[in-house]
């Protein structure tokens, strides 16, 4: 939308040097182009698009301005609304990527828990026909490799709904709170710049300047929220379950795994040092390592991402918004590798414990 806008009052500048006829024609194409936004956008109330769409109304009224004002339209609107905005549509492009990376993660690692679970019923179903040494130590190694990718799977899928996606829905808002509040004050001056060359102008173009100061990016937000539809499993995370291979055939897990020769009952934990081929304690000192290694990458990488924000807000500040720009490709990348990491140590601790 700050893009329509600024495009828009650059327009504006141009044409209040035209016949009245020519304004109408271009508030009349931004009204179809509202019309198409409206369609695209879902059915709630924004206090932000209502102020637009007073501004247009206000235009209208307008057929005639003076040079004065089309420069002051172009000078304190349409260009620093577009330099100022144009790094937040690029953070927000990353974010919608991101998420998709993130989306494909986690169908990997569950595509993954899905072929262990087939290896485990397979080791069973040939220990079940023909037990032997080597079939109850590939029947164990399954099972461990089950449980372990498992607790992995459930970890990530927790550390990806309860932390990564809120954290991405954070930085929406957070683009949405800083463009709501970019075209709302961009709206503001173009209101104000008008207001001031009539007096009827300026009790037109008063009344939509306070609308633009009430516009509340939190509210909008709030009004967006409420017309979504809630799906049935809001509150929980979603968790694969703990499924032996023998449930899928008959009777309880435990009464079959001593049947088939295991001599013990095969739960939603790891086997230690029961015919399991490779030692589960060493793995375990193995996954703490690399507990505490991700745990350093992480802190390294929330440092940097903090200095390039820090960075960033300085380019703004000092109007370098090509230098805020550049900064924001590697703001995005560092926070995709730092929630990879997250994500990553989640599935790592949840094996150690």
């Amino acid at each position: 939308m700050s893009f329509h806008f600024s495009d828009f009052t650059e327009n504006l500048a141009q044409l209040y040097e035209q016949h009245a006829e020519a304004l109408q024609v271009l508030v009349s194409g931004y009204r179809k182009r509202n019309g198409e936004l409206r369609k695209e956008r879902p059915a709630c109330q924004s206090n932000l698009f209502q102020a637009w769409e007073t501004f247009l109304q206000e235009i209208e009224a307008d057929s005639q301005a003076t040079i004065d004002v089309a420069s002051s339209l172009s000078r304190q609107v349409s260009r620093p609304l577009l330099e100022r905005s144009f790094y937040r549509k690029v953070q927000s492009r990353k974010v919608f990527t991101h998420r998709e990376s993130f989306d494909t993660i986690i169908s990997k690692t569950e595509e993954k828990l899905s072929k262990c679970r087939i290896d485990y019923k397979q080791c069973f179903i040939a220990h079940r026909q023909n037990p032997t040494q080597l079939t109850l130590t590939q029947y164990i190694d399954s099972h461990n490799a089950y449980v372990q990718q498992l607790h992995a799977t459930n970890a990530m899928l927790e550390a990806y709904h309860c932390e990564t996606l809120p954290q991405l829905m954070q930085e929406l808002e957070e683009i949405y709170n800083d463009l709501c509040n970019i075209v709302a004050e961009a709206v503001l001056q173009g209101a104000e710049a008008i207001a001031a060359k009539a007096l009827e102008q300026a009790r037109r173009y008063d009344s939509l300047a306070n609308q633009c100061k009430s516009v509340s990016p939190s509210q909008d937000l709030g009004f967006f929220v409420r017309s979504l539809p809630v799906p049935s499993n809001a509150q929980r995370v979603p968790k694969k379950a703990f499924a032996p291979p023998q449930s899928a055939i008959q009777g309880d897990g435990d009464d079959l795994s001593t049947e088939y020769g295991v001599g013990f009952a095969l739960r939603n934990e790891l086997v230690v040092d029961k015919g399991a081929s490779i030692q589960v304690r060493p793995s375990l000192e193995a996954l703490k390592r690399e507990s505490q290694e991700l745990e350093i990458q992480i802190k390294q990488l929330q440092d940097s991402v903090d200095a390039l924000v820090r960075s960033q807000i300085r380019g703004i500040e000092s109007q370098l918004y090509n230098k805020a720009n550049e900064i924001q490709e590697d703001i995005s990348m560092k926070k995709f590798d730092l929630r990879a990491k997250q994500i990553h140590l989640a599935a790592v601790r949840a094996q150690v414990r």
